[in-house]
């Protein structure tokens, strides 16, 4: 449960992080210079929580203080606000970069904001960030797959559902145009490995995360996470050579049928994103101080080179180092202004923010645009609608089927043991009569 937050004489309810858990006996209060907040307990302030290598892992980014167990397994609020930074950059430079580049606004909005694009980047170092020590933490593959898809698949098949109505009104190639096979491969989540359009193109993101989470359980029952270094190096070799290799047929045979397997070949093994991932891993194994912390800092190095060495969008190295700080900060907990209120509620609903803005946003735009509204004021009430779209989806939809899901999962796991254990007592008192 969450406790009440205190501060400036007046009651509220923070913002519930999902997969967020506190025990009862926590509150929240303000830090002293205001707009942000931290867990108490019993009514006395508790220390800045900070990560310590030695303590429990929790089930999503815990805040690992040795001192107090009843926020062992609370959430770092810094990282939360980097995944909320990223879901607003790249919110802003779909409504001002892309959609002036594919639509256009009339008259021009003026300005535009295409650094947006490095939020996926983001993404992605936090998601090997996160990912590594939830599998880790949780010690069961079925666990963490079960605790994937139930943070994933609800809130991903009610944006298809949504843009399976709002493709009847988007200023897009489609028109409405769509089959009922590409519906179907759209609840795969991988519709781009079998040859179908997202109809968010948005969600492309999630394909890519669906087969890092299948190379992370590969790794982890393979054994290759006991020594994470060492498995991600090879990985990363890997992506040099095959990189080269397979874009080099891709390249000499554009268009033909051998191209195309070059391209899914690379989009399967996860080629042109697994450094960034290994990046947020690697870091984490330095922050936890598993293993050397130099060699693990040269891997994530040695990452970031391979990830410039092969990639194809032009991301410039300066944003790299400046998320690898990002993420070290948040990671080691020095970067309290990232636990300001605004920053923990857009984190509380990024993942809906993310899905939902792009189409969504780009409808509302469109036919006020096309109205007569003008294009400044159509660009600032977009934001404001897209994020109480999102915070209805969340709070009303997804947390409450997430809590169910994750409640029912829990009882049957917890049922089949109990079976499990039953059985072997039940056969020994049979045998005996």
């Amino acid at each position: 449960m969450v406790g009440e937050v205190e501060g400036r004489g007046s009651k509220f309810q923070p913002p519930a992080g999902r997969d967020q858990d506190l025990t009862s006996s926590s509150v929240w209060q303000r830090y002293p210079e205001g707009g942000c907040f931290r867990p108490v307990k019993n009514g006395s302030a508790q220390p800045l929580p900070t990560l310590s290598p030695a303590a429990p892992l929790g089930r999503d980014l815990p805040l690992m203080n040795s001192s107090s167990e009843s926020v062992a397994k609370s959430r770092v609020l810094e990282l939360d606000a980097l995944r909320a930074l990223a879901a607003l950059s790249l919110m802003l430079f779909h409504f001002t970069h892309v959609y002036s580049v594919k639509y256009g606004y009339a008259p021009p909005l003026g300005f535009e904001f295409p650094y947006g694009k490095y939020g996926t980047q983001l993404f992605f170092m936090l998601s090997g960030y996160v990912n590594a020590m939830t599998l880790l933490g949780k010690r069961e593959p079925w666990d963490f797959l079960a605790a994937r898809a139930i943070r994933i698949l609800p809130s991903y098949y009610l944006v298809i559902a949504v843009n399976l109505v709002l493709l009847l009104w988007l200023p897009f190639t489609l028109l409405g145009n769509y089959s009922w096979p590409q519906v179907a491969a759209q609840l795969t989540v991988v519709p781009g490995l079998l040859g179908f359009e997202f109809l968010e193109p948005v969600t492309w993101t999630l394909q890519v995360e669906v087969l890092f989470y299948a190379a992370l359980l590969v790794m982890y029952c393979s054994g290759g996470l006991e020594r994470p270094l060492r498995t991600l190096l090879w990985y990363l070799a890997i992506c040099l050579a095959g990189t080269w290799w397979l874009g080099g047929i891709d390249a000499e045979l554009s268009g033909t049928a051998a191209a195309d397997r070059a391209k899914l070949l690379q989009e399967l093994l996860l080629l042109p994103y697994l450094p960034l991932f290994a990046m947020g891993m690697l870091l984490y194994e330095v922050r936890r101080g598993a293993g050397s912390r130099f060699w693990n800092s040269l891997g994530v190095l040695a990452a970031a080179v391979v990830f410039h060495t092969i990639d194809q969008r032009d991301h410039n190295p300066a944003a790299t180092i400046l998320f690898l700080g990002l993420l070290a900060g948040a990671g080691w907990g020095v970067l309290p202004p990232l636990r300001c209120r605004p920053l923990v509620f857009v984190s509380t609903i990024s993942y809906s923010l993310y899905l939902l803005h792009n189409n969504l946003g780009t409808t509302f735009i469109y036919h006020l645009n096309q109205a007569g509204v003008p294009s400044l004021v159509c660009f600032l009430l977009v934001i404001p609608f897209v994020i109480a779209i999102s915070s209805a989806a969340t709070f009303w939809f997804e947390q409450p089927i997430s809590a169910f899901l994750r409640r029912a999962w829990k009882n049957w796991r917890r049922n089949l043991k109990a079976n499990q254990q039953l059985q072997p007592a039940t056969y020994l008192t049979e045998s005996r009569q």
